[in-house]
């Protein structure tokens, strides 16, 4: 089997790219990445060439004589699952640990991992919509009550499955696709909501902390913040400050 490739979009804004490229990277999947410019004419032929939805991220790569693609973040999260990890992505566990994985608790963690992970890729449009991932920025905006509804709804997510758990847990203990899923989701809150007057409950506020102290987080972010494309269809509210090469 050949090595996958990711294609991705911009790293300052593309939440689906850094969901499927933290996902390879949480679970040891060793990958090469290619990133291409959103809505921009150059990335037009590796869109053509590689997505039916003309959306990243993609994952390619070579079976025999056969090129297999998945296209879709959760697509590619069940496909790495399957096939390219020794890891559960729901629990955590490994998968050799037949008698863990199959005890009512770990059932339990992994049916409630999917769930707000489908719940994730499918909802929660309020926050998605008025607060684009922007990493270089601070933003204010005036959040609608939808926004507000999906805040609450994650905080409570978060509030479940952290109870009991040491300060710098993730979701689950183990780093799971529940964490990967929400990532961008504690990015979009340090980006905007001390700047709008947004209170956070103070374990909402830990876990932001325990993502943002991530090593491949942190790569991250520093790769966002060395590009200079600014794009107008992710740069929401009133910026009150910038970092990175733009800042400068």
């Amino acid at each position: 089997m050949q090595k996958p490739l990711l294609i991705i979009g911009n790293k300052n804004y593309s939440s689906w790219s850094l969901r499927a490229w933290l996902l390879l990277k949480a679970f040891n999947v060793d990958f090469d990445e290619q990133l291409i410019e959103l809505f921009h004419p150059s990335a037009r032929p590796t869109l053509e060439a590689h997505s039916p939805t003309d959306k990243v991220p993609i994952l390619v790569y070579s079976e025999g004589d056969k090129q297999v693609t998945v296209w879709d973040t959760l697509a590619i999260a069940i496909h790495i699952n399957e096939y390219f990890t020794d890891s559960d992505i729901w629990t955590g566990m490994k998968k050799s640990n037949a008698s863990a994985q199959h005890d009512s608790q770990s059932r339990i963690n992994s049916a409630y991992c999917q769930s707000i992970v489908a719940e994730m890729h499918s909802g929660l449009t309020g926050i998605r919509n008025e607060m684009p991932m922007n990493i270089r920025a601070t933003a204010k905006i005036q959040p609608s009550d939808a926004c507000l509804a999906d805040i609450a709804r994650i905080e409570s997510i978060f509030a479940d499955c952290l109870k009991g758990r040491s300060k710098n847990s993730f979701l689950f203990g183990d780093v799971t696709a529940a964490d990967v899923f929400f990532a961008p989701v504690v990015l979009r809150l340090q980006t905007y909501a001390d700047a709008s007057d947004i209170e956070l409950k103070p374990l909402t506020k830990q876990y932001c902390q325990t993502i943002m102290n991530n090593l491949h987080i942190q790569a991250w972010q520093q790769s966002a913040l060395a590009e200079t494309r600014i794009i107008e269809e992710d740069e929401a509210g009133e910026i009150l400050s910038i970092v990175g090469v733009l800042a400068n």
